[in-house]
């Protein structure tokens, strides 16, 4: 088995790409209508990936600025991935006429004029290299009064990228070590804890390998994919040993010695960690249906995982346990007296019901579509550039293409001044921050001398040329048909859900006369992945419970007992959804799952405890007393194992990424809400008497 894995991390290692995959697309599949709306845009304007250097200073018309500003500028347009760069040095006649200019001074300068912006146009190529080149070159000129910060989606991209790929070994290698010493402690067997540490370490090592071979990358959603997978091996194996330490108890007071005692607890604990692994796989199994491709990319990755972890616990581990020795630790000494599960502990269990149904009162107040500035830790160096990019013009693009309503062509006077009116309206929006059109593009060619002698659709013409970059091409199509707005939408004091804003400015191009035909953009996919967040929370869990409902009475066996496994359940995503939304917890994409990992262990308690119960009943103890003997049985398991999670989980809360942060956070309180649930509210309501006779 030692041999089995040790070949299983050479496989990995020399077939497996363990480099976190993150690009603007990752988000969605092509086959998604808000990608294909964006291609749409891109299409009919094209247009090539920005970033914007903001550099601030007291006067940024001064002669030691702009001779900077200069210096920056060539040093930027040196980089062989930089295509072009627009700066009050490189663009404009002059810094004075850029000011002055209604399409220079939108682009270019800050409404504050404290700072101005340093636009850099790319290749379509992975920005890693080039991101740390650009990061040098700000480190190397940045002084005191000339201060550069730096935001654009691929900036922003590359950030989470590196974030993931640091957490995806710091934190990952760190967890492992730590489920580690906390199953050393537990069990006090070397043995024991190889054979654990052997049989998830290959689980997830099968489960990466064979993701790859189904051409999978790892992506922002199943970079914990390998942390997952361990803790539903870990699991199963918690079980089967506390089982194992059970059966030779018994054997020990009777005096009977089994040397087939491995066997006999691969057995007993077999049925319910079947069970178990249909419910996670099903959970995991119910992300497969949205839309959203990061978490279809995790429901693909869970359901391999757990029944990945599931082959491996029941062929790996046994041979461990019939090599190791049962043993007990003096945590497993210092166990509760019989008396203390024979108590029904009514109100503990009333007040976890009342406390988790005002929780869930929170459930309407959960955001799924927090602010790009959450995805960084508040008073970095790159939190503070992006606040202050956000703030001088925003930092999220929106791309919007319009037509006349009454599709009039947008080549004539009348034209014009109706976009003026759009663009000015567009600019007022509170979430808007710079926009830059085709009337701003019109407006600087108007301050050409003589130009009233030319009509805007001669003006067009020549701006379509080489000589001025085909600039108008990026703003209007060539049957003059459809124009478009690039928005730099704020995110800081953002209080609706981006869809919401979405159709504001829909209504704005309406209200003057104008269709919204086509919208992409950053912003807009990440205003649908928040709505599919929501949804996938919502379908997801229903279904769960649905399958659950069934799963339930099939594990029960009893009207009772199956409604007492799905009031305790309810409670589980109630307290952790009800909670995130009280606390006002950030549920972006890659925190949405710990729901999921949850809920998989808290049905994996529920199984293994109500397993117990019939076992109870095979030996002619029911009732009450049925539940009794499960919990003195299962309470190890239960306990031990959502300790050994959470002990792992809990160092994601030390990550300098705050959505892995609050991954660990939200596993960290599920696993508390679990315990309460399986041992103390699921007897309660599945077994007690409620007269006494």
């Amino acid at each position: 088995m030692l041999a089995i894995t040790i070949l299983l991390f050479v496989l990995v290692a020399l077939f497996v790409d363990l480099k976190p995959v993150v690009d603007e697309n990752f988000f969605f599949s092509t086959s998604d209508p808000g990608v294909q709306q964006s291609k749409k845009v891109e299409q009919r304007f094209p247009s090539q990936p920005q970033l914007i250097l903001a550099v601030s200073s007291h006067d940024i018309t001064s002669p030691r600025y702009l001779s900077r500003l200069q210096h920056l500028t060539q040093k930027i347009q040196a980089i062989d991935e930089v295509t072009g760069v627009k700066s009050l040095t490189a663009g404009p006649k002059s810094p004075g006429d850029a000011l002055a200019s209604p399409f220079w001074r939108r682009l270019l300068v800050a409404k504050d004029q404290k700072s101005s912006n340093v636009v850099i146009f790319l290749e379509n190529t992975d920005p890693e290299k080039l991101i740390k080149r650009i990061e040098t070159i700000v480190h190397e000129e940045s002084e005191k009064d000339f201060q550069i910060h730096v935001a654009g989606p691929p900036y922003v991209v590359e950030l989470i990228r590196r974030s993931l790929a640091h957490d995806f070994w710091y934190f990952s290698v760190t967890a492992v070590i730590l489920f580690g010493v906390t199953m050393a402690a537990i069990f006090r067997s070397a043995r024991v804890f190889l054979g654990m540490l052997a049989t998830c370490t290959s689980a997830v090592l099968l489960t990466l390998l064979l993701e790859s071979i189904c051409g999978k990358k790892i992506g922002i959603l199943t970079v914990n994919l390998g942390t997952i997978v361990f803790v539903i091996a870990l699991s199963h194996l918690v079980y089967m040993t506390f089982n194992w330490q059970t059966l030779a108890d018994r054997r020990h007071r009777l005096g009977k010695e089994s040397p087939n005692l491995a066997a006999d607890a691969r057995r007993m604990t077999f049925p319910a960690s079947f069970w178990s692994m249909v419910c996670a796989s099903l959970g995991f199994g119910s992300l497969l249906i949205v839309q959203a491709k990061p978490l279809r990319e995790l429901g693909f990755g869970g359901v391999l995982g757990s029944v990945v972890a599931f082959i491996c616990a029941y062929v790996m581990y046994p041979s461990f346990l019939r090599w190791a020795v049962p043993r007990q630790s003096k945590l497993i000494e210092q166990e509760p007296p019989r008396e203390f599960w024979s108590r029904r502990y009514a109100l503990l269990s009333l007040v976890v019901i009342v406390v988790s149904a005002g929780l869930g009162l929170g459930l309407t107040r959960v955001n799924t579509d927090p602010s790009l500035l959450d995805y960084f830790k508040p008073h970095s160096e790159l939190r503070n550039g992006l606040e202050y990019v956000d703030l001088s013009g925003g930092s999220n693009p929106l791309t919007l293409v319009v037509s006349s309503a009454d599709g009039s062509p947008l080549n004539t006077d009348a034209a014009y001044e109706k976009m003026w009116r759009l663009h000015g309206a567009l600019e007022n929006y509170k979430d808007v921050g710079t926009v830059i059109s085709l009337p701003t593009l019109l407006a600087e060619g108007d301050r050409v001398p003589f130009s009233f002698l030319i009509s805007y659709e001669k003006m067009m013409e020549l701006m379509e040329q080489p000589k001025y970059a085909r600039v108008a091409k990026t703003f209007v199509t060539k049957d003059r048909k459809h124009a478009m707005f690039l928005l730099r939408m704020v995110e800081d004091r953002r209080e609706k859900d981006r869809t919401n804003v979405v159709e504001d400015i829909r209504a704005i191009c309406q209200k003057y006369g104008f269709k919204a035909e086509l919208i992409g953009g950053i912003y807009y996919l990440q205003g649908r992945l928040a709505k599919l967040v929501a949804s996938s929370l919502v379908t997801g869990l229903f279904w769960l419970n649905l399958l659950f409902i069934i799963i339930a009475w099939i594990v029960a066996r009893t009207v009772r007992g199956a409604l007492a496994m799905i009031l305790s359940l309810t409670l589980v995503p109630l307290c952790m959804l009800g909670g995130i939304g009280w606390f006002h917890v950030p549920m972006d994409v890659m925190s949405a799952p710990a729901t999921n990992v949850c809920i998989g262990i808290a049905i994996d308690s529920m199984i293994h405890l109500v397993f117990g119960v019939r076992r109870a009943a095979a030996d002619g103890t029911k009732g009450w007393a049925g539940w009794v003997a499960a919990r003195e049985e299962q309470w190890r398991g239960i306990v031990y194992s959502d300790v050994i999670i959470a002990a792992g989980f809990a160092i994601f809360v030390l990550s300098d990424f705050p959505p892995t942060q609050r991954f660990g956070l939200v596993v960290l309180a599920g696993c508390i809400i679990d315990i309460l649930a399986n041992l103390f509210v699921l007897p309660l309501l599945g077994g007690a008497q409620w007269k006494k006779k």
